[in-house]
């Protein structure tokens, strides 16, 4: 019952933000009673961690089954990028403002996950690039990795008005359009024009 719980308020925090969703908000969307919900969570901060936990847990599954099953570097960040933006069709401005305010134990998991899984990934995709002349060589990998996890913080949720105009799918397919055309050489260029129109949620051109 506590993965259809965090499922539920994930959708719910993500379309209206955190702070806006109340325990009655949660329940009602579940159809149960707020006795049955408290079964299985303190308070709505725990509620929240418990939902970022398992929120980040099936990312990390998520983004192993790619590395383990496809071998070429694009093909993996192309894949990641298709799932991310799965996951992330409706994101509503203030998530991370709410999270890092008001759960900040909370923000701190998801900051961690970034720092450290979240830059592991990304930089072991980066060196495969290179060692299969897909990505320059001369890129350094822990600058490139860093602007990529910054930026993708920045297609969740950003303070820059203009990016609250757009959706998370056309601000992530300009960031993988950005990123993978800064870094890959003529040969990684050639391979991502021709595999990018199989891609179904992301919108590269």
């Amino acid at each position: 019952m506590l993965p259809k719980i965090c499922k539920y308020a994930e959708k719910l925090f993500m379309r209206y933000g955190i702070k806006s969703i109340t325990m009655d908000d949660v329940s009602r969307e579940l159809s149960i009673s707020k006795k049955t919900l408290y079964q299985y969570v303190n308070d709505k901060d725990d509620l929240v961690k418990k939902t970022i936990t398992l929120h980040l847990e099936e990312t990390d599954k998520i983004v192993t089954e790619v590395f383990s099953r496809v071998e070429n570097a694009i093909d993996q960040i192309l894949n990641i990028g298709n799932m991310m933006v799965a996951m992330h069709q409706e994101v509503g401005h203030g998530l991370l403002f709410d999270l890092k305010k008001y759960h900040s134990e909370s923000y701190t998991l998801l900051i961690e996950h970034r720092e450290k899984t979240m830059f592991s990934g990304i930089a072991q995709n980066m060196n495969l690039g290179i060692k299969q002349k897909l990505y320059k060589k001369e890129v350094n990998v822990n600058i490139a990795t860093g602007f990529y996890m910054s930026l993708v913080f920045n297609c969740i949720d950003s303070e820059v008005e203009v990016l609250q105009k757009h959706t998370f799918q056309e601000k992530y397919s300009t960031l993988i359009n950005y990123h993978l055309n800064a870094i890959c050489t003529a040969e990684g260029i050639d391979y991502l024009n021709k595999n990018k129109k199989n891609l179904i949620n992301l919108k590269l051109k």
